[in-house]
């Protein structure tokens, strides 16, 4: 009990690093937290986790396996959408306190396919498939969402939302944005509307936005935007590769772009099962350890993306054992597990890691193989670009397979 307030202390604290970090417009110190860099989606206590660190990764998820099928045809968990007439799977009775049109409940999953041959990111064009309104969708929640009509002004509460729906080719649509909100340069441009511990209820509202896109960790969030002011919110919380191509289809379906979506699915699909069929010929798969903070030491364990992307890129999580996706480990444990690798939120962090008392004997750091991420964000906000962090462990974890 000590050791879990003990993590969501230091966690409550790293958020508190990001928010500071973001309102001076600098990325957090060397030794700062995972997720305290500005934009980051973890979001502690998600799903029932300790969280991760920090200003947001939607990773945290409670213990749920991330060894997920990488190149699995969506439908093997997370989000899920209604066939394309709009029929309602799950659909509650309606909120008397929404005037949005939105029905909650908690909903079971409805699988879709994804296909397409074209390249991520590809915007909707004449002749693609047409969303029929009104739509029925089992969101990140598992609750039944229903979206009355074609939503025309969207705020996303999200880094990694916003970069999906510039993927879709819907970033037109947003009239609103989180202060993380920094990729693509185009959100930027997007009216901010704060944070999400809390938003700016005020400025959300004088938006007049007809869907809000969340995350996991925001139920308060979530709860008083619905309640209080009526308006509809869908929540996309993904945990592994699996779920996020459910959550990429089902937003695709929300937001009228579904076979924008769609290509994007099989574009990734196809990457990762690349990496994990080339990763699956390598004659070892040294020990890899995430550091996402270090004191007390966090990592990154199952059911986290970081966890999916180790395994699919050829490598064995030193934090296997733990059976959570956010665990506070003992250096004697960390000591136990002698990583071949150590991965750092940063080059900074790494170099911290490399110089760190007690860890002198570890293979990693006695052989130079503490590295630092270039963009920690690659590997932490549930969008298209975890195929960048996924090549780039690739490449760390087997450059005798694919090169630095």
């Amino acid at each position: 009990m000590k050791k879990r307030c003990l993590v969501s202390f230091v966690l409550s604290l790293l958020l508190l690093v990001g928010l500071l970090a973001g309102c001076a417009g600098n990325p957090p110190a060397t030794g700062g937290a995972n997720g305290a860099a500005a934009g980051m989606d973890i979001q502690p206590g998600a799903r029932g986790s300790d969280g991760a660190a920090a200003s947001g990764s939607q990773s945290g998820s409670g213990g749920r396996d991330g060894a997920a099928a990488s190149g699995s045809q969506p439908g093997s968990g997370g989000s899920a959408v209604s066939d394309a007439s709009g029929s309602q799977h799950g659909a509650g009775e309606p909120n008397p306190a929404a005037n949005a049109g939105s029905r909650h409940t908690a909903g079971g999953n409805a699988a879709s396919q994804g296909s397409g041959e074209q390249a991520a990111g590809t915007p909707g064009r004449p002749g693609d498939k047409q969303t029929t309104y009104p739509i029925a969708v089992t969101d990140g929640a598992g609750r039944a969402v229903t979206i009355q009509a074609e939503p025309t002004r969207v705020i996303s509460v999200a880094p990694s939302n916003t970069e999906l729906m510039f993927a879709l080719g819907k970033g037109g649509l947003l009239v609103g944005r989180s202060d993380w909100d920094d990729y693509p340069p185009e959100a930027g441009e997007i009216e901010s509307i704060g944070g999400f511990y809390p938003p700016d209820y005020e400025k959300i509202i004088a938006l007049e936005p007809d869907l809000i896109l969340l995350t996991g960790g925001s139920v308060e969030a979530r709860e008083r935007l619905e309640n209080a002011y009526g308006l509809t919110t869908l929540v996309l919380d993904p945990a592994n590769f699996a779920e996020l191509y459910d959550g990429i289809l089902m937003l695709g379906r929300v937001v009228n772009a579904q076979e924008a979506a769609e290509r994007l699915v099989a574009e990734m699909q196809r990457e990762v099962r690349a990496i994990e069929e080339k990763a699956a010929t390598a004659a070892t798969r040294p020990v890899v350890f995430y550091e996402v903070w270090y004191d007390p030491i966090i990592t990154a364990g199952p059911g986290s993306f970081i966890d999916d992307m180790i395994r699919i890129a050829g490598g064995t999580n030193a934090a296997a054992f733990a059976g959570e996706p956010w665990p506070a480990i003992s250096l004697e444990e960390l000591v136990a597990a002698d990583p071949d690798i150590i991965v750092a939120r940063s080059e900074g962090a790494a170099q911290e890691a490399r110089q760190r008392a007690g860890w002198e004997s570890i293979t990693a750091v006695r052989e130079g193989r503490v590295l630092g991420l270039p963009d920690e964000n690659i590997v932490v906000r549930p969008g298209p670009r975890l195929i960048q962090g996924l090549r780039w462990f690739a490449r760390h974890i087997h450059p005798e397979l694919f090169g630095r």
